[in-house]
């Protein structure tokens, strides 16, 4: 996640030079899943890994899975708006990492600027009472 953090604050001028945004002005959540599939795409090359976007679990889609070295990895992406929707968003990715039967699974938030105390007051692992998934979560900070 860091090295597509730098490659996204590196690029971030052209890649999002002609992003759709929103009516608050901020590039839509949607622009931020296909530039991180592309780079694990690119990433991985052909031969080392699949991705796989959107796949259907029975509680809605997970946005990305990754299949690498006979492992599968569950990625939900998020872009942070508020703590609640933040709490939530924990909560969903443990439901889909049941349905899929992982038993850990990421929640990357993108987040234009993320300090230090914020990042390990909230990068911390969850795990889900009702589902026993682990919950990992990381900020990807997209720049202003």
């Amino acid at each position: 996640m860091k090295r597509f953090e730098t490659y996204l604050k590196q690029n971030r001028d052209w890649l999002l030079q002609d992003a759709p945004k929103r009516k608050d002005l901020r590039v839509y959540e949607a622009v931020y899943h296909f530039c991180f599939y592309r780079y694990l795409c690119d990433f991985f090359g052909p031969e080392e890994a699949r991705v796989y976007p959107e796949f259907p679990t029975g509680n809605g889609k997970i946005d990305l899975i990754v299949r690498y070295q006979g492992k599968r990895y569950g990625l939900e992406l998020k872009s942070y708006s508020n703590e609640r929707e933040y709490y939530e968003a924990l909560d969903q990715a443990a439901k889909y990492g049941k349905e899929y039967d992982l038993p850990v699974i990421w929640l990357i938030s993108f987040v234009e600027y993320i300090d230090e105390a914020t990042r390990k007051k909230y990068e911390k692992e969850y795990i889900d009472n009702d589902t026993e998934v682990k919950v990992m979560p990381m900020f990807v900070e997209t720049g202003r």
